[in-house]
């Protein structure tokens, strides 16, 4: 997938980041205990974010503990959202900048993750930077949230896929490749050519019960949806609406997966 760094896609999500942060189902438990374990996270570890956007991910970071987190994101709406569930806290330190400027010392970090965003990003050379704000030996995480997998559709995937004709390329959409996130070999590739070793990946899976509010809420957030004309997304949403009311009783429980590559400064 050619770098989409330029989208207007990226700067959506703030239009609403109380939305967004509700809409949001969290990141499963297992996924943040295999990074504790597997990384060694305790009290001694400087951690870097990358798009933290309202904390799906920050807050259990920082809840391991951990010594503390630079959280780099560069929507502020997003980031007063963070700060409102965070409260207080001097282990978070919030850069409000874009991660390709962000001033990063080399060497400085024992983490750095990514939680659905490093798409937004040109990746080789932001994977290269990562890299270097390691300290030898650190890790790094990127991971995301695979709520529609063309290969294995779902029966509300099958019954809403025309919804989406006209719309946008999904941002994450890889032209004769997998999902994006589920492209592992691509990933993976990426993260060996920049640098990494010892690359891993890991697939959670959780089902999540949605109302038809819940899940119309959900897709509201989706970048392609938001940057859709006002007319055609509300049909949209009215729709998602419908069909959950309507084919599905009201409530639909859905597989999500969380697609997550690790990798080591050696």
């Amino acid at each position: 997938m050619a770098s989409i760094s330029n989208s207007p896609g990226r700067s959506k999500f703030g239009e609403d980041a109380e939305a967004y942060d509700v809409a949001r189902p969290p990141y499963p438990a297992e996924l943040f205990s295999w990074l504790r374990a597997t990384c060694r996270l305790g009290a001694e570890s400087d951690c870097l974010e990358i798009g933290a956007g309202t904390g799906h991910a920050t807050l259990p970071v920082l809840a391991t503990p951990v010594r503390c987190v630079r959280a780099i994101e560069p929507d502020n709406a997003l980031t007063a959202r963070l700060l409102e569930k965070s409260g207080p806290n001097p282990r978070l330190v919030i850069v409000t900048e874009r991660f390709e400027q962000a001033d990063l010392a080399p060497n400085a970090f024992d983490f750095a993750f990514a939680a659905a965003s490093f798409h937004w990003l040109p990746r080789m050379k932001s994977l290269q930077r990562v890299l270097s704000a390691l300290k030898p030996g650190g890790y790094f995480a990127m991971w995301w949230d695979v709520f529609h997998d063309p290969a294995q559709p779902d029966a509300f995937d099958q019954a809403s896929a025309h919804l989406f004709d006209g719309l946008e390329q999904d941002p994450e959409a890889t032209a004769n490749r997998p999902a994006f996130a589920l492209d592992v070999a691509s990933r993976l590739g990426e993260m060996r050519s920049a640098g990494f070793a010892v690359v891993q990946h890991r697939l959670f899976k959780r089902d999540v019960a949605f109302t038809s509010e819940g899940l119309t809420a959900l897709y509201a957030t989706f970048s392609r949806v938001r940057m859709a004309p006002e007319a055609k997304r509300e049909r949209l949403l009215g729709e998602v609406r419908r069909i959950v009311r309507d084919s599905f009783g009201g409530e639909i429980t859905r597989t999500i997966t969380t697609s997550a590559f690790l990798g080591r400064r050696a």
